[in-house]
């Protein structure tokens, strides 16, 4: 089976204050800890909802049209995993610099697509869903992730381990003091 990774980055950052992709953890934006989080996940990875970053890969705009949210990503990277030959995406928000390998192990083993019930984004998502969330999306369909996941037959697991997702200056200061 192989994977393509999507890394989820659009959105304003609107808690953060600033465009939280970009700052800096540990000497690294940190969309890059999370694009080599997927590097080893994955066959392939893009970046998702936004057009440009510090990072040399491909850049793909919501799907199918800006301002979906996370699912306006997930729905251009199905399409791209599908059109690639891939036979699933492998989500991460550029928010979740440390995130456990076995962790992303358990979402991509065999069967029906998984997603994280703490943090719907992080998920193994079936290539074949492209056209369902693009007519989900293109008919006003709800935007929150976990419901379309549900709907689509996908299975939640529960992490069972802290997950550092970053959407305030206060969450980045906390993992810089070793949170």
């Amino acid at each position: 089976m192989t994977r393509l990774g999507a890394l989820l980055a659009g959105g304003q950052s609107r808690r953060f204050g600033s465009d939280k992709a970009l700052a800096v953890w540990d000497g690294r934006p940190l969309i890059a800890h999370a694009a080599a989080i997927l590097a080893r996940h994955a066959d392939e990875v893009v970046v998702c909802g936004r057009s440009e970053s510090p990072l040399p890969l491909c850049h793909l705009p919501d799907r199918p049209a800006p301002g979906l949210g996370p699912l306006g990503g997930l729905c251009a990277a199905l399409h791209r995993a599908a059109e690639a030959g891939h036979d699933a995406v492998l989500s991460l928000g550029c928010d979740m610099p440390r995130i456990d390998d076995a962790l992303l192990d358990r979402l991509c083993r065999p069967g029906i697509g998984h997603y994280l019930i703490e943090a719907p984004i992080v998920g193994c998502w079936p290539a074949a869903l492209a056209e369902a969330l693009t007519r989900h999306l293109a008919e006003g369909g709800d935007g929150a992730v976990r419901r379309w996941a549900a709907q689509a037959g996908m299975e939640g697991i529960e992490a069972g381990v802290p997950l550092a997702n970053l959407n305030s200056p206060a969450d980045l200061a906390a993992l810089r003091g070793g949170g």
